[in-house]
C-alpha cells in the first residue's frame, strides 16, 4: 500500500526579515550578513534532516533575498542536492491577490528570473504569501506556465487566528488574504475550474495542491502547528492520517531557535523559544510515522504523473 500514498514535502523559506514584516515590527537591525548566516545555518540543518530521511523537498524561496551571492550559493546547493526550488514571490507581499495585475506579475516574474539565475531551472510551483489566492491570480500563474499552485489552505483555525491576531497584536498582522478559501476547498489535488478556482473543473492546466487539515475537528496539519500542539496530537495524527496525496509543509524558521541570532522581537513567533534539538527530535518522530505509510515523492514527479493520468 505504501507506493499508493504520496508524501510531498514543502518548505516555505520565510526569513526573520519577512516575519518581522508579518508582525509589523519595525526598526530592528537585521543586516545582510546576519541574513546570510541565517540561510547557511537553517539550510544546513534542513538539508541534513531531509538527507537522513531520504527526502527531496520543494523549497519556496523569496526572490529579493537571492540577490545576495551567499544566499544564492546556499539555495543552489539545495538544488544540486536534488531538491526543487520554487516561487514564493519576489518580496513576499501579504495580500498578493489584491494587488494590481502588473504588481502581481512583477512579483512572480522577478522571482522566476532570480531562481533561474540560481539553479538554471525554471520554477514549476508557487505558493502565495499568507495563502492569498483568487481567480485572477491563478489565471496568471496558469498563463505563466506554472505546473502547480499550493496556496489552497483552510482549517477551523483560520477564523480563530484572525480574531486572535486582532486581540493580541496592537499593530495587527499582515495577514490579508489568509482564509479567503472555504471549508468546501477540496483536500485532494485538482485542476481548478475556470470560473472558480476553489472547485475542480476545466479550462485550466495548472494543478492545485491544497494543504491538509484533519478529518476530525478540521485542525491544521502542517509542521509549525504540529510542533506547537501537544505531542500526542501530532503523534496520533501522523500515525493515522491516510490520504492518497499529502502535502506536508515546513517553514525554514523551524530549523532555528533564539540562540541563532534571531531578533528578540520574534520570540512571539510559535516554537522559536523551543530548542532546535528538541524540535528536530519531534520532527523525526512525525516523519518516521508518516513514512511508514507514505512514499516520499518529489512534487514535480507527482504532477507529471497526475497530468499523464489526466491526459494533459
Amino acid at each position: 500500500m505504501k507506493e499508493e500514498l504520496s508524501l510531498l514535502v514543502h518548505v516555505d523559506v520565510d526569513s526573520p526579515i519577512k516575519l518581522l514584516n508579518f508582525y509589523q515590527i519595525n526598526n530592528v537591525n537585521y543586516n545582510t550578513e546576519t541574513l546570510e548566516q541565517f540561510y547557511k545555518t537553517a539550510f544546513e540543518r534542513a538539508l541534513n534532516f531531509f538527507s537522513d530521511h531520504n527526502i527531496k523537498a520543494s523549497f519556496f524561496v523569496v526572490g529579493d533575498e537571492l540577490q545576495s551571492q551567499s544566499v544564492k550559493g546556499t539555495v543552489r546547493k539545495a538544488h544540486l542536492d536534488g531538491h526543487e526550488i520554487e516561487n514564493h514571490t519576489f518580496s513576499h507581499p501579504f495580500g498578493l491577490a489584491g494587488l494590481e495585475r502588473g504588481q502581481r506579475k512583477e512579483e512572480i516574474v522577478k522571482c522566476n528570473e532570480l531562481i533561474f539565475q540560481t539553479t538554471g531551472r525554471k520554477p514549476i510551483g508557487f505558493r502565495s504569501p499568507g495563502y492569498s489566492m483568487n481567480n485572477e491570480l491563478i489565471d496568471e500563474l496558469d498563463q505563466l506556465g506554472f505546473t502547480y499552485d499550493s496556496s489552497g489552505f483552510w482549517s477551523i483555525m483560520n477564523f480563530v487566528l484572525k480574531v486572535s491576531h486582532k486581540m493580541l497584536f496592537k499593530n495587527g498582522l499582515k495577514n490579508e488574504g489568509f482564509g479567503q478559501v472555504t471549508s468546501k476547498l477540496p483536500l485532494m489535488p485538482y485542476t481548478p475550474d475556470k470560473s472558480n478556482w476553489l472547485t475542480p473543473g476545466s479550462g485550466r492546466k495548472i494543478i492545485e495542491l491544497p494543504l491538509p487539515h484533519t478529518p476530525f475537528f478540521q485542525l491544521p496539519f502542517y509542521h509549525n502547528f504540529n510542533l506547537w500542539s501537544p505531542s500526542f496530537y501530532s503523534d496520533v495524527v501522523s500515525k493515522t492520517v491516510r490520504k492518497p496525496c499529502l502535502v506536508y509543509l515546513f517553514h525554514i524558521i523551524e530549523f532555528m531557535d533564539m540562540k541563532d541570532n534571531i531578533p528578540n522581537e520574534l520570540s512571539i513567533h510559535p516554537n522559536l523559544k523551543v530548542p532546535v534539538g528538541q524540535k528536530l527530535k519531534r520532527s523525526k518522530t512525525i516523519m518516521d510515522n508518516l513514512m511508514k505509510r507514505y512514499a516520499i515523492t518529489k512534487t514535480g514527479d507527482f504532477c507529471s504523473n497526475y497530468n499523464s493520468l489526466k491526459g494533459i
